[in-house]
């Protein structure tokens, strides 16, 4: 990209809105910058230089023609010390990974960067496809919750989502919900690399030319601690706050088949997903035991709020709408909506509820939007 390209999209980004005047910091921290940086993930010490002195946001600048919405409020959240002569100055973060990493892990400033959570995440090791029926190696984040009943009988009923080496999300309901008190059921384990549920261990045969891949058996880990959600309220119909985090009793093994998902930036609005195709999947299909996945298009909050206000169902800006394309049910409740961006999937949102039966077509299944609880999923990382 030119450096005419770059002034003009940089008169067009910060032309508009508020600017943030830098924020002076103690004399003691001085030496470490001299303005607070705003990133993804609070403020941290910065310094006031020009935008083409900073690196971080010259890579967001230079990575595409088109900036996002998220990445025009970063840059103009960071302006400083404007200048008479037209040029800008940003608070530039002294440690660069706090808004993005490398070139190839940045995933368009979308991703969250955070001490306790993996720098590789979402990684794409299949060949992508419109099938319904998953490879064996196809979102190795995908994971089941183990119960046990009252008579000790075990079984899998919702799914969940790997984040790190310790860590599960999961929907509040899915370990909280009424449905789980009432019947006496315990959680008790996360089982990760699955993909056939009536084997252990999995093998898929492929063609052109013939070959059996064969993934190593699945990884059952108990579940250590589960963090629900402190505003969950299991008696709400609109099921708000539906979110809940699984802490491992041990760190899982990572391969091939066993990775996490990239959380997203809490920058990420939800406006910002209307009409974007998105995946699903996971163990809910009757027509297979193994992992199943489909489409769906991420719809209007205002739509959606309508539509179901007519159910005495209120939705709010916390949640994400998501129409399925498909004639089955295909994602497990507690499992993640998945956004393909930069060759890296990032989980867009929990699976909460939807319409019975399920498919209904033109009820979308309402999803908890994870970009809304970043903030939490922070609080509660323990290494």
């Amino acid at each position: 990209m030119g450096i005419h390209l770059v002034r003009g999209m940089l008169a067009a980004i910060l032309v508009a809105g508020v600017v943030f005047c830098s924020l002076t910091l103690s004399v003691a921290a001085q030496g470490q910058g001299d303005c607070a940086a705003l990133t993804p993930d609070g403020r941290v010490p910065g310094r006031c230089i020009p935008i083409r002195q900073c690196e971080v946001f010259m890579r967001i600048l230079s990575a595409t023609t088109t900036v996002s919405e998220s990445d025009r409020n970063l840059l103009r959240d960071n302006q400083c010390n404007l200048q008479p002569n037209g040029n800008v100055n940003v608070c530039c973060p002294l440690d660069n990974d706090r808004i993005v990493g490398s070139g190839q892990s940045r995933r368009e400033g979308l991703t969250l960067r955070h001490p306790l959570l993996p720098r590789e995440c979402g990684a794409v090791a299949w060949q992508r496809s419109n099938d319904t029926e998953t490879k064996i190696n196809e979102y190795p984040w995908l994971a089941l919750i183990e119960y046990t009943k009252p008579n000790q009988e075990k079984l899998h009923a919702c799914g969940g989502v790997l984040i790190s080496e310790r860590y599960v999300l999961t929907a509040a309901h899915c370990v909280a919900g009424p449905a789980i008190s009432n019947r006496g059921w315990r959680v008790r384990a996360v089982r990760l690399g699955e993909w056939d549920t009536m084997t252990n261990p999995d093998c898929q045969v492929t063609h052109s030319p013939e070959k059996t891949n064969c993934a190593p058996p699945y990884q059952d880990l108990s579940a250590e601690e589960i963090i629900v959600h402190p505003l969950y309220n299991k008696d709400v119909t609109s099921q708000t706050n539906d979110i809940a985090m699984i802490r491992l009793g041990d760190r899982v093994q990572i391969s091939e088949y066993v990775q996490p998902i990239c959380l997203p930036n809490k920058q990420l609005r939800a406006d910002e997903l209307e009409e974007l195709v998105v995946e699903v999947a996971g163990w809910q299909a009757t027509s297979s035991s193994r992992m199943q996945k489909s489409e769906a298009i991420i719809t209007s909050i205002e739509d959606c709020q309508k539509q179901y206000a007519a159910q005495n169902v209120h939705i709010m800006a916390s949640q994400l709408c998501g129409a399925a394309n498909a004639n089955e049910c295909r994602g497990n409740s507690g499992g993640p909506l998945m956004l393909f961006k930069n060759n890296a999937y990032l989980l867009g949102g929990i699976l909460s509820f939807g319409p019975v039966p399920c498919p209904s077509p033109g009820w979308p299944d309402i999803y908890t939007r994870v970009a809304s609880y970043i903030d939490w999923i922070h609080d509660n990382l323990k290494a």
